[in-house]
């Protein structure tokens, strides 16, 4: 009996201890699986955090409808990109893919399907995903949306550059033609001296014509593929002193419509960073163009100076004005404000959009003012040598050079500047001492006495 009460008991107690070590051991383990649950939970709230704030960082519109047609997901670009998102799939494609064909594509069981869409005046591309997920009877539906609306517009540009571009070739050419199938029907012993020499003349001039348009075209090439960057020699100028010679330079031009041209220096100006060539060649159409549309016995003003951290030069004249419309499209490539009148001067509304872009080339600016019957006034204004010495030495301790042949400039002179000032140029780890220095030397540079001069006739 006792042998049984002992086994008894010895049972019982280890039944006990048994019960007591799995309770613990369950307790861990729950434990355990709380903790890693938790951390599944943390683990999927933070990549559920990560792709919301990479759908709201990107301007690629996203729309995910689920296999129930339901809207599940919608960033940022999407809401920007339509005024209107349907939560449900079907009623999405009834305003968004009927007339584009978008809806009819997925009905008929196209994977993939695009359209464009035309919103709010803008062009917006839109792709649709029909996606099968597993253990699902239905497709869920992934939209993309792109703002296309630059691209369409580049294109429809490059589409009318190309027209006018033949336009502006076949004038010139159909006169060539012209002329020179008179030259040999007619045959040359039968024309006169004077008339061979009218006709080959003709020809010579539209062949001028030509090539000056070829340039032109040549030039913008190079300005849009900023391929002229590489080709300039900037370099520091007495902007004052170029704009005097320019200016007597082209005196002789006045003479045919005796117009008077005057230019005045009406302060001491800085130097300015530029491109000789380039710097050249904006005044010298602006001038040009005085020339051209001004009045006979009328005059012609070019005044230079210098405001605040800018130069200007301002060409001004009192011919026959532009209108107020007009003046919107000017700096466009081919606009002519006059077709008959630009063209009878041999204007290809090619002068002033190039003169715009090698404006902007230099980080300048030009703007035009100018009241009908009463002349124009074109004013172009560029950083001063010391404005872009100080724009550059911010970028080189904090951003580094932005590459342009301006910033190479500005930089030698900066490290020039800084070693006649004892100053070592290590730009990165410049002390605010030296900055301050330098930032003191340079607001020298731009303040001149005031002086005023004129040239003319």
């Amino acid at each position: 009996m006792d042998i049984v009460i002992a086994v008894l008991a010895s049972f019982v107690v280890v039944s006990i201890l048994a019960w007591f070590l799995c309770k613990n051991e369950i307790k861990h383990l729950r434990r355990q699986m709380e903790q890693e649950v938790a951390e599944k939970n943390q683990s999927l709230t933070r990549q559920e955090g990560q792709a919301k704030m990479i759908l709201s960082s990107i301007d690629l519109g996203v729309l995910y409808y689920d296999h129930k047609d339901q809207l599940a997901i919608s960033n940022n670009a999407a809401h920007e990109l339509l005024t209107d998102i349907p939560q449900d799939f079907l009623q999405f494609l009834d305003r968004y893919g009927e007339e584009n064909g978008l809806r009819s594509q997925l009905f008929l069981g196209k994977s993939a399907a695009d359209a464009i869409l035309r919103e709010g005046g803008n062009m917006i591309y839109l792709k649709v995903l029909a996606v099968r997920e597993q253990q699902s009877t239905a497709d869920s539906h992934i939209a993309m949306l792109r703002d296309v609306t630059r691209q369409f517009g580049e294109e429809r540009q490059r589409k009318e550059f190309v027209s006018n571009v033949s336009h502006e070739l076949r004038t010139p050419l159909t006169t060539i033609k012209s002329y020179s199938e008179s030259l040999i029907d007619w045959g040359i012993a039968e024309k006169s001296p004077s008339q061979i020499k009218k006709d080959v003349s003709k020809i010579y001039d539209d062949s001028i014509l030509m090539e000056k348009l070829i340039d032109d075209l040549y030039l913008l090439s190079s300005l849009d593929e900023n391929s002229i960057n590489r080709s300039l020699h900037v370099e520091a100028l007495d902007f004052a002193r170029l704009i005097k010679l320019i200016v007597e330079r082209m005196q002789d031009q006045t003479k045919a419509k005796k117009i008077r041209m005057s230019c005045h220096v009406v302060s001491q100006v800085p130097p300015v960073y530029a491109d000789r060539t380039q710097l050249d060649r904006i005044v010298v159409n602006l001038i040009s163009n005085a020339i051209k549309y001004g009045r006979e016995m009328g005059e012609i003003q070019v005044y230079v100076g210098f405001l605040r951290d800018e130069v200007y030069v301002k060409v001004k004249d009192n011919g026959c004005g532009i209108s107020e419309e007009d003046q919107k499209h000017i700096f466009e490539r081919f606009y002519r404000v006059d077709d008959s009148r630009s063209r009878h001067n041999g204007g290809r509304g090619l002068g002033l959009a190039i003169v715009r872009e090698l404006v902007e080339l230099h980080q300048g600016t030009i703007s035009v003012s100018s009241t009908l019957t009463r002349g124009s006034e074109f004013t172009v204004m560029f950083p001063s040598a010391a404005k872009m010495m100080r724009s550059t030495l911010f970028d080189l301790m904090h951003n580094g050079s932005d590459g342009s042949r301006l910033a190479e400039a500005a930089t030698r002179d900066l490290e020039e500047l800084a070693h006649r000032l004892g100053i070592v140029a290590k730009w990165a780890s410049l002390s605010e001492e030296d900055k301050h220095t330098l930032l003191a030397k340079l607001e020298q540079m731009n303040k001149l006495k005031a002086t005023t001069t004129s040239t003319g006739e």
